[in-house]
C-alpha cells in the first residue's frame, strides 16, 4: 500500500496547525503593542482561519481524491467510477464548507436540531440509494458482473426470468437488454439480495438450461424420444448443436423435462426456444392421438 498520500496529510493538519498558531501570536504581538486595533483582532484571527482552513481543506481533499480513485475507481466501470467521483466530491466539499461555517462561528447545532425530523425521511429516501451505491461498487469491484455478461436473473420480485445480456452498469441500476429487445434497469441492491442470477458462459458457448412441463397423460419416455427426433431434425436444419435433454420429475399430473441448451449469440436464444416447445408440443399431440 502507498502510504505517501497518508503522509501529506498528516503533515498538511501539522503544518495548518502551526500556521494556526503563528497567526494568532503575531495578532496578540501586534495587539500588545499597538491597542487601537484589538477592536479588530478576533475579526481578523477568524479571517485567517477561515482562509487556513480553506487552502488547506482544499488541498487535502485533492490528495484523497487521488488516493480514493487511483486504488479503488480504477477498478470499476466507467460509467459507475464517474458516478462515485461525483458522490465523494459532493461529500468532500460539503464536510468542507461545514468546517468553515464552524469557524466562523455559525451555530450549525440549531440547523441540525431543526432538520432532524426532515432528516429521518431524508435517511429513510436516501437508504435504497446508499445500499444501490455500495452494492454497484461491490457488484462491479468484484468483476460479479461485466459488460456484454449474458445472463439470466430470477427473483421474486418481479415472476418471469429476465434474460438478457449486460448493457450498462451504473451507480445505482444494471441495465439489461433481453432477449426480447427492451432494456430493464435492475437496482443494483437486488444482485446481492433478491436475486438469483446466472451467467450463461460455458468454456465453448453460452448454455441456457430450460425446463419444461408436460401433462402426464401420455408415457414421459415415449415423449422424449420423439421430441428428441424432432429436435434433432429441427436443429440439423438451423445447423444449431445439439441440446441435452432429460426426463427430471415428476409431480402429480405433470412431467418435467430439462433441456440444456448450447449456441453462440443470446439474439438466437428465443428462436431456440420456439423449435424447443414446437417439438414437444408435436410430440406430445401425436403420442395423445395415438393414445
Amino acid at each position: 500500500m502507498n502510504y505517501k498520500p497518508l503522509i501529506k496529510v498528516l503533515l498538511a493538519l501539522v503544518i495548518l496547525a502551526l500556521v494556526d498558531y503563528l497567526a494568532s501570536v503575531i495578532l496578540k504581538t501586534l495587539t500588545f503593542y499597538f491597542p487601537q486595533i484589538s477592536t479588530y483582532t478576533s475579526d481578523t484571527f477568524t479571517a485567517i482561519t477561515v482562509i487556513i482552513i480553506a487552502i488547506g481543506g482544499f488541498y487535502i481533499i485533492r490528495i484523497l481524491q487521488g488516493l480514493i480513485y487511483s486504488q479503488l475507481l480504477t477498478r470499476l466501470e466507467k460509467s459507475t467510477a464517474s458516478s462515485i467521483k461525483v458522490a465523494l466530491d459532493i461529500i468532500f466539499y460539503t464536510i468542507l464548507v461545514l468546517v468553515i461555517l464552524a469557524a466562523l462561528k455559525v451555530n450549525l447545532t440549531g440547523v441540525l436540531v431543526g432538520g432532524a425530523v426532515g432528516g429521518i425521511v431524508i435517511g429513510l429516501a436516501v437508504q435504497t440509494i446508499a445500499q444501490n451505491i455500495l452494492s454497484g461498487i461491490l457488484v462491479t469491484s468484484s468483476r460479479t458482473i461485466r459488460l456484454n455478461d449474458a445472463v439470466s436473473l430470477i427473483s421474486w420480485i418481479w415472476g418471469n426470468p429476465i434474460i438478457g445480456e449486460i448493457s450498462k452498469i451504473s451507480l445505482l441500476f444494471t441495465e439489461v437488454k433481453t432477449i426480447n429487445g427492451n432494456v430493464i434497469k435492475i437496482p443494483n441492491s437486488a444482485f446481492l439480495g433478491n436475486t438469483v442470477f446466472q451467467k450463461l458462459e460455458s468454456e465453448h458457448s453460452l448454455v441456457y438450461p430450460y425446463q419444461l412441463l408436460v401433462n402426464a397423460d401420455v408415457p414421459a419416455n415415449d415423449l422424449l424420444n420423439l421430441a428428441k427426433a424432432y429436435i434433432n431434425d429441427f436443429f440439423s436444419k438451423e445447423k444449431i448443436q445439439l441440446p441435452e435433454i432429460y426426463f427430471t420429475g415428476k409431480n402429480g399430473g405433470t412431467n418435467a423435462f430439462t433441456v440444456i441448451l448450447h449456441f453462440n449469440d443470446i439474439k438466437q436464444l428465443n428462436g431456440i426456444l420456439n423449435l424447443i416447445n414446437g417439438a414437444f408440443d408435436k410430440a406430445y399431440w401425436e403420442l395423445k392421438k395415438k393414445g
